[in-house]
């Protein structure tokens, strides 16, 4: 019930904000939405009306989770001759009610999980009440700026790491890769947990991984492969268009790939300073490989591996500090009060500062880089294993240990 409420919270504020609240603060004449789910919900129509191969020629770079799962929506609002706001922006598109309705429901999968992680680490009421109402306040930056593809990932994964700490490695393997075909950033978490499944269960849980993606990336390679090969490679981002980091410099530059309306804006390749957050997902995943036998310590690790997303973005957008954010605060009820304190804190203070227009490129790498450290300093330490062994003065008369 607690994260059906929560559910129901954030839907009600997120359309009453959008429907009547910001454009009455910002004397508006239409409805207020972001266009990034606008242009996935393009792609929907795209994948219904049988031109799904061409995605990757609209500037998508992610894999195509999240296209599938807009394409009923697409199909309800275009059988009810309701309007969009692609190609042209009405004041109000009437699909919207629907859209904005369904983005949010989306997106509150990842409450449902939080909560069934937290249940499963003995988190009482009281607990999962302020996890759930400090997850609904952060969830709301990922909804606001239409990715509820990042909710769904965090959703899957969240529930594989139930299944990793059960040991249920068919299902932990199928959630991972659910999980990347909505969003392919929970790879990072991935190499830590293939660690605690161990090697010789290697080849079946990649092949569980992969096979979604492949699955709904096969007609795209097979009909426009240099287009989606360059788009799954290269990782355009745009520096213009949100906040650049300290990476930008090592980046490659692609040239003008996006644009505003009629004008082109430059892009940079995000694949390489990527390619090093692979890396180093790889080295903590080696180096806590003995510690995930206890669900709180694998759901920390995650976290910080999470982190390394933003750490070695060249471009951040508001939204991409909610995964590692979304995952630490589980960990509100595994850690001291003082760092539980500490995390919600500078949560809290991160998702606010993710909204403001800030322009010093190290000013968000800063800010990553301090979450990535308090959440290092913060993991929860492995309990040590009971020693079940009788006591001297418990064995029978007229028996020694060396018996």
């Amino acid at each position: 019930m607690i994260p059906l409420a929560g559910a129901i919270v954030l839907l009600g504020v997120f359309m009453g904000m959008s429907l009547w609240g910001l454009p009455s603060l910002h004397h508006l004449h239409g409805w207020s939405y972001t266009m990034d789910i606008w242009d996935n919900f393009q792609l929907a129509h795209l994948a219904a009306v049988g031109a799904y191969p061409a995605i990757y020629g609209q500037a998508f770079v992610e894999t195509p989770g999240i296209v599938f799962a807009l394409a009923p929506v697409w199909w309800i609002t275009h059988a009810a001759g309701m309007s969009v706001a692609f190609v042209f922006a009405p004041l109000h598109p009437t699909a919207w009610l629907i859209l904005g309705t369904y983005e949010v429901l989306l997106s509150a999968s990842a409450l449902f999980a939080v909560d069934a992680v937290a249940v499963r680490l003995g988190a009482p009421v009281a607990r999962r009440l302020l996890i759930c109402a400090v997850e609904v306040f952060a969830l709301y930056n990922v909804v606001l700026w239409g990715h509820p593809e990042d909710a769904v990932a965090v959703a899957c994964l969240l529930y594989a790491c139930l299944a990793a700490s059960q040991k249920r490695w068919s299902r932990f393997g199928w959630l991972i890769g659910a999980a990347v075909a909505f969003e392919p950033v929970v790879l990072l978490a991935l190499p830590f947990l293939l660690f605690a499944a161990g090697w010789r269960r290697f080849p079946g849980l990649l092949a569980r991984v992969a096979a979604p993606t492949l699955a709904l990336l096969v007609l795209p390679l097979t009909m426009n492969w240099s287009v989606t090969v360059h788009g799954l490679l290269s990782q355009a981002t745009y520096p213009s268009l949100n906040r650049p980091t300290p990476w930008l410099h090592l980046a490659p530059s692609l040239g003008h790939e996006g644009y505003i309306g009629a004008t082109a804006v430059a892009a940079a390749a995000d694949g390489p300073s990527r390619l090093l957050a692979v890396l180093f997902s790889i080295v903590l995943g080696f180096s806590f490989r003995r510690a995930a036998h206890e669900l709180g310590v694998l759901i920390a690790v995650v976290a910080l591996t999470l982190s390394l997303w933003c750490a070695f973005e060249t471009v951040i957008a508001p939204y991409y500090v909610w995964p590692t954010i979304s995952v630490a605060l589980i960990g509100l009820n595994t850690t001291s009060r003082l760092w539980s304190a500490a995390t919600l804190v500078f949560a809290f203070l991160a998702d606010l500062a993710s909204n403001a227009d800030l322009h010093a490129e190290w000013v968000w790498w800063v800010i990553v880089f301090a979450l990535g450290v308090l959440l290092a300093a913060s993991w929860p330490k492995a309990r040590s294993e009971p020693d079940l062994r009788p006591l001297p003065h418990s064995l029978p008369p007229g028996i020694s240990h060396r018996n």
